[in-house]
C-alpha cells in the first residue's frame, strides 16, 4: 500500500477500534488487529522504532482481548488504588529515560524520548484496557495528547489528527465506562 493510503486506512481502522471498545463491542478487537498491522508498517517506514514494537504488542493484545472478552464490561474489576498508579508512573518514567537513552545512542530514532514515553505508557494502558479497568482511559488521554506531537513531528499529520480525535474519544470512553460499571 502506498504511504498516504496506508496511513488513511490505519487511521480509519483505529477510529473504529476506539469507538467500538468505548461502547463495549467485541468487534473492536478485529479493528485493533487491523490498525496495529497497518501502523506497524508505517512506523517501520518512518523509523519510529519503539512505536513499531508497540504495534506488535497491540496485535497480540487484540488477539488476547478477543479470546478473553467474555461478558465484556459487565465483568470489569474493582478500580485500582492510587498506590498502583503512583508506582506505575514512577517505574515507567524510569524505563522511559532508559529506553530514550538507548534509542538515542543505538538507533537513528528522531524523537527517542517521546517515542519511548508513548510506547511504554501505552503498554500499561492497553493491559488495563483488555482487563477492563476504566482507569485505562485516563492514561490514554495523556498518551494520546503526547502522541499528537510525536506523529506531527515525524510528518504524519493525519496520524497526529487521529491522536487529537483519540484524546477526545478517551475522555468519552472514560465517561462511558464509568457510567456502565
Amino acid at each position: 500500500m502506498k504511504g498516504r493510503i496506508l496511513e488513511i486506512t490505519a487511521v480509519a481502522m483505529s477510529l473504529l477500534y476506539t469507538y467500538l471498545i468505548s461502547i463495549g463491542s467485541i468487534w473492536c478487537w478485529l479493528f485493533a488487529f487491523l490498525s496495529g498491522s497497518l501502523f506497524l508498517i508505517l512506523c517501520f517506514q518512518k523509523r519510529i522504532y519503539a512505536e513499531l514494537a508497540l504495534q506488535v504488542f497491540y496485535i497480540a493484545m487484540a488477539i488476547y482481548g478477543y479470546l478473553n472478552w467474555g461478558e465484556g464490561l459487565s465483568e470489569a474489576p474493582d478500580p485500582l488504588n492510587w498506590h498502583f498508579h503512583l508506582g506505575f508512573i514512577l517505574g515507567t518514567g524510569l524505563l522511559v529515560l532508559a529506553s530514550g537513552l538507548f534509542l538515542s545512542k543505538w538507533t537513528d530514532s528522531k524523537l527517542p524520548y517521546l517515542d519511548s514515553f508513548t510506547t511504554l505508557f501505552s503498554i500499561l494502558a492497553t493491559i488495563l484496557m483488555v482487563q477492563l479497568f476504566a482507569s485505562n482511559w485516563l492514561y490514554w488521554i495523556v498518551i494520546d495528547a503526547v502522541s499528537i506531537l510525536l506523529y506531527y513531528r515525524r510528518g504524519l499529520k493525519l496520524s497526529a489528527a487521529l491522536f487529537l480525535i483519540y484524546t477526545f474519544m478517551a475522555i468519552n470512553g472514560y465517561l462511558q465506562w464509568t457510567q456502565l460499571l
